[in-house]
């Protein structure tokens, strides 16, 4: 099955827009459960993605107290990631409602950590964000928001992340970032082989169309958007039905029967 996926960009208690890296604040917790209806909006996702964008000294635990609230909305799997620098990091976040991590830098820093995680947390559990931006040559590989090239090319990149137990692979578009102006489909099609993880593309979205072409391409799993604007309501339904009508493999379920059974975890709760 394909997969769509909303993803929240987090900065030390307010939520953020992004184009091209560059953020934007729009709101705290509050304003966003209270403009944003997330137990109705995840009714039509499959997953939530919830980063900690923040430049600087990183506070984790009021990280991890922002995805159990948001976890808390969601009858959705949740992955949240950024600034994972140790096991403790990585076990606070699972322990706070994420059912799997985003790892980015440590697998320039600390390649040995990730194979860690790997080893204790399990493969699954273990995405590897893989920030990209065009080149004259193809595609230049870059962490730390954008900011430091990693040195070796794309594909040797998939090879080194997969290697120190990358279970998904997430390919973001710094060009595209924030720009609604598609997705960047090019980054797939440079790989030399399809990776033995999943693919996860993001950058771009704007539309439903944006998605539909996403997972209609052979080498993508899944796509992930962060437009928060565009994206509301019953908007992710709707687009879970174009995909449908294009003939897109994805889940469907009766939405009355999720909505009940949230409602009775809830109660048990």
């Amino acid at each position: 099955m394909r997969r769509v996926i909303f993803t929240l960009l987090h900065d030390r208690g307010r939520f953020q827009l992004s184009r091209n890296f560059r953020l934007q604040a729009i709101g705290d917790m509050r304003w966003l459960l209270g403009n944003y209806a997330l137990p109705q909006v995840s009714r039509g996702l499959d997953e939530l993605l919830v980063l900690d964008v923040t430049r600087g000294a990183r506070d984790p635990m009021a990280f991890a107290a922002a995805v159990e609230r948001i976890a808390g909305e969601c009858f959705i799997p949740v992955t949240a990631g950024g600034g994972i620098a140790s096991l403790d990091d990585a076990r606070t976040l699972l322990r706070h409602g994420a059912d799997k991590l985003l790892v980015n830098g440590a697998f320039h820093t600390d390649p040995t950590l990730c194979r860690s995680l790997a080893d204790t947390f399990g493969r699954q559990c273990i995405v590897a964000g893989i920030d990209v931006r065009r080149a004259a040559s193809g595609y230049d590989v870059l962490t730390a928001h954008g900011t430091t090239p990693v040195g070796v090319p794309l594909d040797d990149w998939v090879a080194h992340v997969q290697a120190h137990g990358a279970g998904e692979l997430l390919f973001q578009s710094i060009d595209r970032d924030g720009t609604g102006m598609g997705l960047d489909l090019g980054i797939v099609d440079a790989l030399a082989a399809q990776p033995d993880a999943p693919v996860i593309l993001m950058g771009g979205v704007g539309q439903d169309a944006h998605i539909v072409e996403g997972l209609m391409h052979a080498r993508v799993s899944a796509v992930a958007t962060a437009n928060l604007l565009n994206f509301i309501g019953d908007a992710f339904l709707d687009t879970r039905t174009a995909l449908a009508a294009a003939g897109v493999s994805v889940a469907r379920w009766d939405d009355g029967e999720v909505v009940a059974l949230r409602d009775r975890f809830a109660e048990a709760a």
